[in-house]
């Protein structure tokens, strides 16, 4: 079994429209997995002329996106696989600041992962997915497989090197880019992810932009 992962598509504030190759890329899947921050509800559809489709929601999702739940648990293939957009608002400003302060890629994926399985811990998943960082990810965390596809739009709000807001929402998306800028040019590149599954084992994949 396939199964396609997408998250952070940020359709409709970042993005006019679901790209051709996020489609191309998710062709032969036979689920889809949406780990959040549609932006709005169009991306739904679009990727149902694929496959049925599993979402959560995230922390830009319009006003006009569909009411999705803060998490999701899909059994499918004899495995429990948690899906989670991924955002901890505390987390992620400590995480932020710090990478500025720094100056430099700071080595903090372990903790990132673990979190992302304690999330699920009571449930006992084979697989955790999420997005929300914009960065692809896979680790296993105490047998349970860790997996984020990065972003089909990795700037996010930043996208095409927009100015940023006014205010104090400025001074926010500056240390953003800052941050994002120092995880380097690949983890930038905006990609997706599969998960294939099989009798003996789960395996993931990201599928970078061509």
């Amino acid at each position: 079994m396939r199964i396609g992962v997408v998250a952070d598509t940020h359709v409709g504030e970042s993005l006019d429209a679901l790209p051709d190759w996020v489609r191309i890329a998710l062709d032969g899947s036979d689920l889809i997995l949406h780990a959040g921050d549609l932006s709005d509800g169009s991306v739904i559809p679009d990727l149902e002329q694929i496959a049925p489709v599993v979402a959560v929601r995230g922390d830009h999702d319009l006003a006009d996106a569909p009411r999705l739940p803060s998490r999701a648990i899909v059994q499918v293939g004899g495995r429990r696989i948690g899906l989670i957009h991924g955002k901890r608002r505390a987390t992620d400003a400590l995480v932020v600041v710090a990478h500025a302060a720094a100056g430099r890629r700071l080595r903090w994926d372990a903790g990132r992962g673990a979190a992302m399985a304690r999330a699920f811990r009571r449930h006992h998943v084979d697989v955790v997915v999420f997005g929300h960082w914009h960065e692809a990810m896979v680790a296993t965390v105490d047998d349970v497989l860790v997996f984020s596809p990065g972003a089909v739009c990795p700037w996010g709000t930043l996208e095409d090197g927009r100015a940023p807001r006014a205010g104090a929402g400025g001074v926010a998306d500056r240390l953003v880019r800052r941050y994002r800028r120092q995880l380097g040019a690949e983890a930038m590149r905006p990609s997706v992810g599969r998960l294939t599954l099989d009798r003996t084992r789960v395996r993931a994949e990201v599928i970078t932009r061509p």
